[in-house]
């Protein structure tokens, strides 16, 4: 049996596992990538977000992505618990994407190639031993040859399957979710309205969704329990159909309609890891959690979720005494992100409840709550946007503009209770500490908000009367940022208590 070494190995070529690799192969690592042929995940459509073109374009793929050809995501249209329809239509520089998975990660991986990772497909690790040096995983080749892969760092990004994760998951088990899945095309198009939205629709005991992949095919799926549905001796077509024949919207988009491909059935059940980290081991993207897909963020939260992977296990390569910070940086940030998604999806799940009554949605709104407890995580969708983590209520931030707009002069001054300490955050790619400002408030300390230094403004507003002067004094510190970040920045500010008016 061949034995190859390497810096890192990562497990699984979806796009947590794909992020990683790239981030590690820019930063000069060794890195191998293993995954299958064909992926279980293959077959998906999914949305990614706007918002997660950052994202792509920190790990260098956004160009190859938009050549890509994927079709435009432009908004969502929602139709929940026999409301009227909620529209949602992106804004801001670039579209969104409705993206088939194969077509997806064939662009994520060419690029870890092309950076520098070595990519080993159609090779399934079957056997991994652990010592106190490195890791040594024994994968099989489609044709049953082995080759043993030797790594100080091994990252699962094996999704559902969970090569190394399953053993320290936990499941959800007050549900069983499971998605079924099935191409439709309609040669005379879709609604033009929607035709590059995601739609969502809820209704009595499920819900279901559509993703467009062309102006004519389109991707239907409905999440069902196995508890509450009749599923057993029924073809996956025959449930998919039924299941749709109970919406209003989706079921009126289904005349005159072919089917591509066969129908298709996979779990979608909730889980997370009692750890997501520890020397040598780091559980990436689905491996470590599975947020439920009402959120449509899934494949952002897996890239997100490699791209911090290969920030962690860079800093632990070349500056070995940061390795433990950086780690914990991990675990706790995975663990946010998912309780993030829990409480969210509690919202959902509740006013679904309270319409239908059904046990499909009671038990999900009162498990969410459960798993949330006392702590939600944080409330923000663009975790790159702030991935350390200020989070002020909204409605605070809100009066406190009301009130910046209206004060003839600002005359701030920072809180006198304000202390400096010191703490994990990104810096070029690697985690550092640095100074945080902290409060009784807030006691793990808080710097950034919308790319906006928080230390920086505090420091610096006292200094001016007018907003105007004190923005063109950050720029002139800062890489300039635009006027609605900076207001929001300088709006949380005053809304966390870093600094006060002189009435205050």
């Amino acid at each position: 049996m061949n034995t190859l070494e390497f810096d890192v190995l990562v497990l699984g070529g979806g796009p947590a596992g794909t992020a990683a690799a790239t981030l590690l192969a820019q930063r000069s690592h060794r890195v191998a990538l293993v995954r299958p042929t064909n992926t279980p995940t293959g077959a998906l459509a999914e949305s990614i977000p706007p918002s997660a073109r950052r994202l792509l374009a920190e790990l260098g793929v956004l160009k190859a992505t938009d050549a890509a050809g994927f079709f435009p995501n432009n908004g969502n249209s929602v139709w929940w618990a026999n409301n009227e329809s909620r529209s949602e239509n992106f804004s801001g520089d670039g579209n969104g994407y409705h993206v088939d998975r194969t077509g997806f990660e064939r662009v994520l991986v060419s690029a870890a190639e092309a950076i520098g990772a070595r990519v080993l497909i159609g090779m399934t690790a079957r056997k991994a031993v652990e010592s106190e040096t490195c890791w040594k995983v024994s994968c099989e080749a489609e044709d049953g040859g082995m080759v043993e892969i030797q790594a100080p760092w091994v990252l699962d990004a094996t999704g559902r399957h969970g090569f190394l994760a399953r053993d320290v998951r936990e499941t959800d088990r007050s549900t069983t979710t499971l998605a079924i899945t099935q191409r439709f095309e309609k040669l005379s198009g879709w609604d033009e309205a929607t035709g590059n939205h995601t739609l969502i629709e809820s209704y009595q005991d499920g819900w279901a969704w559509s993703v467009p992949l062309s102006p004519t095919l389109r991707c239907f799926t409905v999440m069902v329990d196995q508890r509450h549905a009749e599923l057993e001796g029924r073809e996956v077509s025959e449930i998919l159909r039924e299941e749709l024949a109970k919406t209003t919207h989706l079921a009126s988009m289904l005349d005159h309609v072919n089917t591509k491909g066969d129908s298709w059935a996979c779990s979608s059940s909730l889980y997370h890891a009692r750890k997501y980290s520890r020397p040598g081991l780091l559980l990436v993207g689905d491996a470590g959690s599975f947020i439920d897909p009402l959120s449509s963020y899934g494949v952002k939260k897996a890239l997100a979720s490699g791209w911090l992977a290969g920030i962690v296990v860079h800093t632990a390569l070349i500056d070995a005494p940061m390795t433990d910070v950086a780690l914990d940086f991990f675990d706790n940030r995975e663990r946010s992100v998912y309780q993030s998604y829990r409480h969210r999806s509690a919202e959902f799940f509740e006013e679904a409840a309270s319409v239908y009554g059904h046990p499909y949605w009671t038990t999900r709104a009162e498990a969410a709550r459960a798993a949330v407890g006392a702590g939600s995580g944080p409330d923000d969708e663009d975790w790159l946007e702030d991935l350390e983590g200020t989070h002020v209520p909204v409605d605070l931030v809100r009066a406190a503009h009301e009130r910046i707009r209206s004060a003839e002069s600002l005359n701030s001054r920072a809180h006198p209770d304000l202390r400096i300490i010191k703490r994990p955050a990104i810096r070029s790619q690697r985690i550092v500490m640095k100074r945080h400002l902290m409060s009784d408030t807030y006691p793990k300390g808080i710097r950034y908000v919308r790319g906006i230094d928080l230390l920086r403004l505090v420091e610096l507003a006292p200094r001016f009367d007018q907003v105007p002067d004190i923005w063109n004094g950050y720029n002139e510190k800062e890489a300039p940022v635009s006027l609605p970040d900076f207001l929001v920045g300088l709006s949380t500010a005053f809304a966390a208590g870093l600094l006060v008016h002189p009435d205050q």
